[in-house]
């Protein structure tokens, strides 16, 4: 399953989830929109129809197709629709109309084969282990009893809007009950509405530019959300791609203020070039990113470092050899430098060193990398990875 829950945000708030979105959904089908939360008592369901064709203007669909009722829902071959969105609105109101016309059970078995959907507020709140923790905003005037969710996030449950739009007064009370929920019952995930959890199979990441809180056992954990970015190649035409590459990439840093990257100069298919990138590369059979990364680092730079965090993953093309990267960048500290251990290819054909820059030096030496084709393809990948770290050092 591919699952997108939202914190209850739009428009620019919801941008990069939208583009990730983009990416995961088939093309060649419809997506199904379903506003039946909003119950036309704000706005008409022609309203809404008008709003999700907006909302969605990025995400390439041949069609949006909207259901008026929980029976017109039920009765969809749900396979016909390369992705559902379901909206907010009155989250008791939305999983009992959903379970009373059966509508529950086809959308267990759309995302059981693999479905796509996104859900935003009360549309994510229903993929929790329950909705009580709606309780707080909703009312539950519709005597629901079964509140139990679809439960796709290993047994947590979901709030969202938290931190955005509430007097200080509310922000404690949703606070005080998110804590005495999560005391008695099971972990939640309060969402800011600029959020996104992104399920994929078993793989769960929170994409957004603010942070979000994981309570548990009656605490609150402040957490960081990941980067997440779907570039394209406009350097070189697209005729195919027939590969994909995993790649351990770091933004590494010391108590200094000075960051460290690889420098290359390069004279192969992509033209000739000197260009400035992170210090990373393959992740090899039987290895994990977060593995790789100091094998990586170890080898390139002779840097032993603490990972600090992961910043997140860019995903983006090389037309020109036919590749897919998924680059997974981290944020890493040095501990100490000692020996590299550079490849043949590495020293002979790439000629790599190493740069020692202060923040400001490094957006620069970017910046001016952008001369060729190769340069401007990293600096879009590498730049926003690097201001994003930059924030993420300036709150440690």
């Amino acid at each position: 399953m591919k699952l997108f829950l939202c914190g209850g945000g739009c428009g620019e708030q919801t941008a990069a989830a939208n583009r990730v979105f983009n990416a995961y959904i088939d093309h060649e089908k419809p997506l199904l929109y379903i506003p039946l939360a909003m119950g036309e008592r704000d706005h008409t369901y022609d309203e809404c129809y008008e709003w999700i064709q907006g909302e969605l203007a990025e995400v390439k669909v041949p069609s949006i197709d909207m259901v008026r009722s929980y029976e017109e829902l039920a009765a969809k071959n749900l396979s016909d629709y390369g992705s559902i969105f379901i909206g907010g609105g009155n989250t008791f109101e939305l999983l009992k109309g959903m379970k009373d016309s059966g509508a529950f059970a086809k959308m267990e078995e759309y995302i059981r084969n693999d479905g796509v959907v996104m859900g935003g507020s009360a549309g994510a709140i229903i993929f929790g282990k329950d909705i009580m923790t709606a309780i707080a905003m909703d009312p539950n005037d519709v005597a629901l009893e079964d509140t139990a969710g679809f439960n796709a996030l290993d047994d947590c449950s979901i709030f969202p809007h938290y931190t955005n739009e509430w007097t200080p007064e509310a922000h404690v009370r949703f606070t005080e009950f998110i804590e005495k929920y999560t005391s008695e019952k099971e972990a939640v995930y309060a969402l800011p509405e600029e959020d996104t959890i992104f399920i994929n199979g078993d793989q769960v990441q929170v994409i957004g530019d603010r942070p979000y809180y994981f309570f548990e056992g009656g605490t609150g954990e402040k957490k960081r959300a990941e980067l997440r970015l779907e570039l394209t190649d406009n350097e070189w035409p697209l005729e195919y791609i027939d590969h994909d590459r995993p790649i351990a990439r770091a933004i590494v840093f010391d108590d200094d203020g000075y960051f460290y990257f690889m420098r290359a100069h390069r004279q192969d298919d992509f033209g000739h070039a000197t260009i400035i990138e992170t210090s990373g590369g393959g992740v090899e059979k039987g290895e994990n990113p977060d593995k790789a990364i100091l094998r990586e680092l170890s080898e390139e730079l002779g840097a032993e470092v603490d990972v600090i965090c992961k910043i997140g993953v860019v995903s983006d093309y090389y037309n020109l050899i036919h590749r897919h990267n998924l680059n997974n960048y981290y944020l890493c500290k040095v501990k100490s430098f000692g020996e590299k251990h550079l490849m043949p290819d590495e020293i002979d054909v790439f000629h790599l060193s190493t740069l020692k820059l202060t923040f400001d030096e490094a957006v620069a030496e970017y910046e001016r990398r952008k001369d060729t084709q190769i340069g401007r393809l990293i600096a879009s990948r590498e730049l926003p990875v690097l201001y994003r770290a930059k924030e993420i050092i300036d709150t440690l």
